[in-house]
């Protein structure tokens, strides 16, 4: 009996060292910032609140303290700038680790190296293109005929823009800028797809948005009559009839998402469109064009309700 004692006196005793001995921090999540601006903090903010890892964040160019990294359990990366120097300078040690990419578009997206693209889960900024068409069908269903301009970064979503109005029963006039055209170019494209519009959608694209004459193209289009419906609250602000936005928050709690995937064993590559958005009317602006447009709450939810969870590829 003093045997059994005494062993499990020593087996108590080694279970209370081993209980005294501090736990293995965990693995952190790290991510890397583009800049410090007031979006990057807020998604920051939501990473950190949605997730059990601890988190480690920095600017992309303090790539010192990146060398640590391959002890991570996960990386995030904000914004096209960290995602491009993250492309130049990648760590070898790192591809196993689950990385998401996410506060860029698509078309920043497109233009990385197809070796990280390849790698990355990655949460677009940019509202999917049926969803853009559903909402000109559910705010204006008495039109039919909107104006769009293309540039270099949305070229290549002409074809499925063109399809999704189509299946809505709007046409589309349409015109392409090139990266070499300025304004002259800009405002004789922006007249020929006015002409027989309805509407204009603006779409994300630098070329076509240009900060200097962005008043200048809401005013060619309220000459006309026209709603513009464009991607940005701030252009709401600036007299755009209609945003069809996503916000930061938003943005990360996709991230979160694709992280949770990313990190079940076997986890296909999700590469998609933004999964949630924000709707912003300008009243007064609605009412000068004499437009009876739907709540923002009505609006929202039926687009929300027909135009279902974000697209994009899953490999």
């Amino acid at each position: 009996m003093l045997g059994h004692l005494a062993s499990a006196d020593l087996w108590a005793q080694g279970v209370a060292g081993a209980m005294a001995q501090p736990a293995a921090a965990p693995a952190p999540l790290w991510v890397v910032l583009s800049e410090r601006n007031a979006a990057q903090e807020e998604a920051l903010r939501v990473l950190r609140g949605g997730t059990a890892l601890p988190l480690q964040a920095g600017l992309w160019s303090d790539w010192a303290q990146w060398e640590q990294m391959g002890s991570g359990a996960a990386l995030m990366l904000l914004g096209a700038r960290a995602l491009a120097a993250w492309a130049q300078r990648q760590p070898p040690l790192l591809p196993a680790v689950p990385w998401v990419a996410g506060l860029l578009s698509q078309s920043a997206w497109a233009g990385l190296p197809a070796a990280v693209r390849n790698q990355a889960h990655a949460a677009w900024l940019d509202q999917p293109l049926p969803r853009l068409a559903e909402l000109l069908r559910l705010a204006l269903p008495d039109r039919s005929r909107v104006g769009v301009l293309f540039g270099p970064a949305t070229r290549a979503w002409r074809a499925p823009l063109h399809e999704a109005l189509q299946q809505r029963q709007w046409q589309m006039q349409s015109a392409q800028l090139h990266e070499s055209d300025g304004p002259a170019e800009l405002f004789t494209a922006l007249s020929r797809v006015l002409d027989g519009s309805e509407a204009l959608l603006l779409l994300p694209d630098n070329q076509v948005v240009q900060p200097s004459q962005f008043q200048n193209l809401l005013i060619a289009a309220y000459r006309q009559r026209l709603p513009v419906v464009s991607f940005s609250q701030a252009h709401v602000r600036a007299g755009a009839t209609m945003g069809l936005f996503t916000t930061p928050t938003q943005a990360a709690q996709h991230m979160l998402d694709l992280l949770r995937h990313a990190q079940q064993p076997g986890a296909r590559l999700r590469q998609q469109w933004a999964a949630q958005f924000e709707l912003a009317i300008n009243e007064p602006v609605a009412r000068s064009l004499n437009l009876q447009l739907p709540s923002v709450a009505m609006l929202a939810g039926a687009l929300m309700q027909r135009s279902g969870a974000p697209e994009g590829a899953t490999r």
